[in-house]
């Protein structure tokens, strides 16, 4: 089970990624310069990855390095990364600051996506939340740089009671139209509700499911344009996810 929430502002990304010295995107090609990729699975799963891509930006070739720091880290875990190279994992406040090695540098060419990096968080059965912030600079000049954080959101493994056997969200992406989700089960929906989070993980609508099939509409008045996620929850913690797009109008 997995799921993934981003921050971003979609109006001010843009322009300041064009003056930064890369463009980072999540794996759907979300821009996420500054912004917290949030990671949701369980406690079950021995390693749990992101994914970001880099894309340099200006005319000339740089060669880029990455420095892996601990915000906060659940204690039991372990942690590592891979930039050209994949390193070892390493336990929770072994390494607080964590630089790839100065061999492992990428050079990389402007408009060029790299696609080897990746983040990787083993809980062991612990549950809660660990931010990691990865600050990818210019070797030749190490103040150039940028960053995004990725937090792993942990949680105990959910013993499914219920299959789901549509969960939809119509029209996707939706302009200046109100969402329709559908929610088809093949069994009684108990304490079930359907939840839905925008980009940064703020949650926007709280509906109960009533029944095996269950009709939900969502405002697009109460939805900016951006990324959201629809889970479908039981006993607290989510099993099943959809995302869907808002458009502008």
């Amino acid at each position: 089970m997995k799921r993934t929430f981003l921050s971003l502002s979609l109006l001010s990304l843009v322009a300041a990624a064009q003056a930064q010295l890369a463009e980072l995107r999540d794996e759907w090609g979300n821009l996420v310069n500054g912004q917290v990729i949030e990671h949701w699975g369980d406690n079950a799963t021995p390693s749990q990855e992101v994914d970001v891509h880099l894309t340099l930006n200006g005319t000339g070739n740089k060669t880029l390095n990455v420095r892996r720091y601990e915000l906060s880290v659940v204690p039991n875990t372990e942690n590592y990364f891979c930039w050209g190279v994949c390193y070892a994992p390493q336990p929770a406040g072994a390494m607080p600051v964590w630089a790839a090695q100065a061999q492992h540098a990428i050079q990389c060419q402007p408009g060029v996506e790299v696609t080897n990096f990746h983040a990787y968080h083993s809980p062991y059965g612990a549950n809660g939340s660990s931010t990691y912030r990865f600050v990818w600079y210019d070797v030749a000049e190490p103040t150039d740089s940028v960053w995004c954080d990725i937090r792993y959101q942990v949680t105990a493994v959910s013993v499914p009671e219920v299959a789901v056997e549509r969960f939809s969200a119509w029209p996707n992406p939706a302009v200046g139209q109100d969402v329709q989700l559908r929610l088809d089960l093949t069994g009684e929906a108990g304490d079930a509700q359907v939840v839905v989070h925008n980009m940064v993980g703020e949650q926007v609508m709280r509906v109960p499911v009533r029944g095996a099939s269950t009709r939900i509409t969502v405002p697009a008045a109460q939805l900016a344009p951006g990324l959201y996620f629809a889970s479908l929850e039981r006993s607290g913690s989510a099993s099943t996810s959809i995302r869907f797009v808002v458009a502008g109008r």
